[in-house]
């Protein structure tokens, strides 16, 4: 928990601030029964009718400065919880952006979505409110303390020692329920998984009419988490009926050995009034503090869960001094744009995926230079999509070295490196945004022709002229209104649009047709000139076209040349090419 309080630095003057209004408010909130107590003493008890106006005026005077403290309190403690929830959830959304995909090959979003929504509100309401105003009671508790200290020692001895006992109850309360509440973090964590898998996947959903074991599956989930919650509240509850009971019962003593010492003179009654209302504020900050120990239970849990998020290992990224010659006469020529040859080298490159037992690729060697196009063929599970994301550092090799320009990409600037490479991948995905926006995601700064460009080399602009609201129509949730041959063509103009010197095209041509996927490789071969070019190909008819090709099986390289001396080898390659042609 204390590392929370770290996101509490950057705006110390405000805490600064509460911790003032708190002294100021416990304060107040202790002279009240004070000024009170003089009232009963001097003027009902001695008849001085003279000092009613003057003690009247202080009293309302205190009534306004708790009215005035109140109010600045409330604002600004809720401009502090605002404040940190906003850092505590840039800075998990700034850690999400810098994982690697590993990390997402385990994680579920639901899960993640639930630390980032759920847990970072409780941990605003744990340093806006809980921390603070826990903060508060403590003074008020100390300040009447004193206050009752110097009014009577014996009736408060009689206040304190059930305070002092239901205060020690209550923190073993909260070491009870800790685990609990983290069991509770993580369920709410799993119902929202339920929840987003079925949300995504919901036309798969009504397409097996899955609706009712989708619903089922959620109420269970949501039953798990309402009992959890209400063991909890019963727990606390039954515990807190006896705790909050035992200082209660303190009145009737103060009562009982106040009277007596009024009626023997040796307290006035004004002293008894005076430690009765002590008594009562003690009470009530002691019982509020106890609700905040309640919360604090729930909030140690989300802290666990955020900062489990925050000390996830991520790729370490080496600004490199390593400075590339940037493409000349392009739009993309600026200081901060730096560029490369596109020459890439595989050396000895292992690499298994966590928790695998087998590699995924296997001494693999491999000279690509600078300018021409490789083909990558294989069987599905043969290592072809892991071969290419070695490249912009999705993941880093267990062994070996892969060089860009005969530089380890280790020891590039991992965004310079990865805005040198244009992506098409297979599974595309397009935002819930315009189709302009979706073009220019890696170059927002783009101009409309620029845009208009790039659609028109990977032939959409045809297509996107004719929908509602040409380039400004909003298009739905990962392309949702949009075919797979569409979705694919605007993800490549977005790729094209980068003016990349390295261009990975992940199977980029599995949902087009046969007249655009002829139109594409023409446009792509002609935009392509002079720059690095990597297809993972299914269709031979895509791969045929590359300088190089090579065959993986199993993460090996089994074959290696051009069209012709694939076809002419007794093969995988020409296997495939041959059962293709019978296809035609």
């Amino acid at each position: 928990m204390l590392r929370l309080l770290r996101f509490l630095i950057p705006h110390r003057t405000f805490v600064a601030s509460l911790v003032f209004l708190n002294i100021l408010l416990s304060a107040v909130l202790t002279v009240a029964p004070l000024v009170i107590k003089r009232i009963v003493d001097e003027i009902i008890g001695l008849q001085q009718q003279q000092l009613l106006i003057p003690y009247l005026g202080l009293l309302l005077l205190v009534t306004t400065v708790r009215t005035i403290t109140v109010y600045f309190y409330s604002y600004r403690q809720n401009k502090l919880g605002q404040l940190v929830m906003t850092d505590v959830r840039t800075a998990l959304y700034k850690k999400l952006l810098a994982l690697p995909y590993s990390f997402y090959d385990k994680e579920q979003t639901g899960r993640l979505m639930s630390r980032i929504s759920s847990d970072v509100e409780s941990t605003r309401i744990f340093l806006s409110q809980i921390l603070v105003e826990s903060m508060s009671h403590t003074l008020t508790i100390t300040f009447a303390s004193i206050a009752l200290l110097f009014q009577d020692p014996l009736l408060f001895a009689i206040a304190i020692l059930p305070i002092i006992a239901s205060g020690f109850a209550m923190y073993q309360l909260h070491r009870k329920l800790t685990r609990p509440w983290l069991l509770q973090h993580e369920q709410m964590a799993s119902m929202s998984s339920v929840l987003q898998d079925s949300l995504a996947g919901i036309k798969v959903v009504k397409a097996f009419a899955h609706e009712l074991h989708t619903q089922n599956k959620f109420e269970t989930e949501h039953l798990v988490l309402r009992k959890g919650n209400l063991l909890i509240q019963d727990t606390w509850n039954i515990r807190w009926f006896v705790i909050g009971s035992v200082p209660r019962f303190m009145q009737l003593g103060l009562f009982l050995a106040g009277g007596y010492r009024v009626m023997a003179g040796d307290i006035s009654l004004g002293t008894l009034v005076a430690v009765v209302s002590l008594s009562l504020l003690l009470l009530g900050a002691m019982n509020s503090l106890g609700s905040q120990l309640n919360g604090f239970s729930q909030t140690a849990t989300a802290a666990t869960r955020i900062f489990e998020l925050l000390d996830e290992p991520a790729i370490l990224n080496v600004p490199s001094t390593i400075q590339f010659a940037p493409i000349s006469g392009t739009s993309n020529s600026n200081k901060s744009h730096w560029t490369c040859t596109g020459k890439i080298e595989y050396r000895g490159i292992h690499f298994a995926y966590p928790n695998s037992q087998t590699n995924a690729l296997t001494n693999i060697n491999l000279n690509i230079p600078a300018g021409s196009s490789l083909a990558v063929v294989g069987a599905t599970g043969s290592g072809k999509t892991t071969l290419i994301q070695l490249i912009g550092r999705f993941y880093d090799p267990s062994a070996g070295e892969l060089l860009v320009d005969g530089h380890d990409v280790r020891a590039l600037d991992r965004t310079q490196l990865r805005l040198q490479i244009g992506i098409v991948s297979q599974d595309t995905l397009l935002f819930s945004a315009t189709v302009a926006e979706n073009i220019a995601f890696g170059r927002p700064d783009v101009t409309k022709e620029e845009i208009e460009l790039a659609a028109n080399i990977a032939q959409a602009h045809d297509f996107i002229i004719q929908m509602a609201a040409g380039y400004q129509t909003l298009i739905g949730e990962r392309g949702v209104g949009l075919s797979g041959g569409q979705r694919q063509r605007i993800a490549i103009a977005r790729a094209l649009l980068l003016d990349p010197r390295i261009l990975i095209l992940d199977d980029s041509m599995s949902a087009v047709d046969s007249e655009t996927e002829v139109l594409l490789q023409t446009a792509i071969q002609q935009s392509m000139k002079g720059r690095t070019t990597i297809l993972v190909a299914h269709r031979l008819s895509t791969a045929k076209t590359a300088d190089n090709i090579i065959v993986l099986r199993a993460g090996r390289i089994v074959e290696q040349g051009d069209h012709q001396q694939l076809a002419n080898n007794n093969g995988y390659y020409q296997n495939v090419l041959s059962m293709q042609q019978m296809s035609l």
